[in-house]
């Protein structure tokens, strides 16, 4: 069956009106631009890095025999990859490719909410009544092993990553955890990621037992996680043109302090940090 492919951080694969699809989550694919692009001249320079990279997927063709694209309102740039695909195709700059549908929720709850987001999963599922749906593949089941497996240091924080990936593309990776791995129990946290460089480097300097800007990731109180985990340094980065996770640092920065946690800002870094963005050992400020 072609899939169903979505984009936007936090798009909740597990929804009713999604269920038994065949589901691939591109938010995280990474595409370079294409030589002698024709959108990107007409790409601002603050566009999420993400944004950019799938507009250039689309440019390129890798989303071609796709049933549909859903992109995800409440992620972050999400609507700027809407209205960008859009306009660019209305202007021929984009083949035509599959169609795009924007799907959005209400960030609050109450009654208006439920009703305004009853209504978008309603418009939704028209939009997609005439696919073929199938047998519902279990990803709460592999994402718990994985996550305890990662809090014990038996697996590493790249292939915890790399894992994760994996499961929000439809694909279930074979993970064999190993003894418990030794050193500093490091967390993660900042601006998504599109690769395990980062995180292979970590590996390096103790065992990441905790990731907080991975696909799936906690969302329960970050000082109970980092308690529950055991947390001795938390490493944070942002990307180049990061305007909406920076403001976190500050206070985040006191939660550690207030935990007796380490604390280590790399700056910025791209979404796809190679050793060169990198320190040659992890910095304690």
């Amino acid at each position: 069956m072609p899939p169903v492919l979505l984009f936007g951080h936090g798009v909740p694969l597990e929804a009713e009106c999604l269920r038994g699809l065949p589901l691939r989550d591109i938010t995280r694919d990474w595409h370079a631009q294409p030589a002698s692009s024709r959108i990107e001249p007409l790409m601002e320079p603050f566009l999420d890095p993400f944004v950019r990279s799938f507009l250039f997927g689309l440019e390129s063709g890798a989303c071609d025999g796709a049933a549909r694209i859903i992109v995800w309102r409440p992620g972050a740039g999400a609507l700027h990859a809407y209205r960008y695909a859009g306009e660019l195709r209305r202007l021929g700059l984009l083949p035509p490719g599959p169609p795009v549908t924007l799907w959005n929720r209400a960030a609050s709850r109450g009654p208006a909410a439920d009703a305004f987001d009853a209504a978008q999963d309603a418009a939704l599922a028209l939009a997609l009544a005439g696919l073929a749906r199938g047998p519902v593949r279990d990803r709460a089941g592999p994402l718990a092993v994985w996550a305890r497996w990662q809090a014990e240091g038996r697996i590493s924080g790249a292939e915890a990553f790399r894992a994760r990936l994996a499961a929000r593309r439809g694909e279930v990776p074979e993970v064999m955890p190993g003894p418990p791995r030794s050193g500093r129990r490091l967390a993660l946290a900042g601006s998504p990621l599109a690769g395990d460089g980062l995180h292979r480097w970590l590996d390096t300097q103790g065992a990441l037992v905790l990731d907080l800007q991975g696909p799936d990731a906690s969302t329960d109180d970050l000082a109970d996680l980092m308690r529950a985990h055991r947390i001795e340094h938390l490493v944070w980065q942002v990307d180049p043109n990061d305007d909406l996770h920076g403001w976190r640092a500050p206070g985040l920065r006191r939660l550690c302090a207030g935990l007796g946690v380490r604390f280590s800002d790399l700056g910025f870094l791209p979404p796809l940090p190679g050793p060169g963005d990198l320190p040659e050992a992890l910095p304690c400020a």
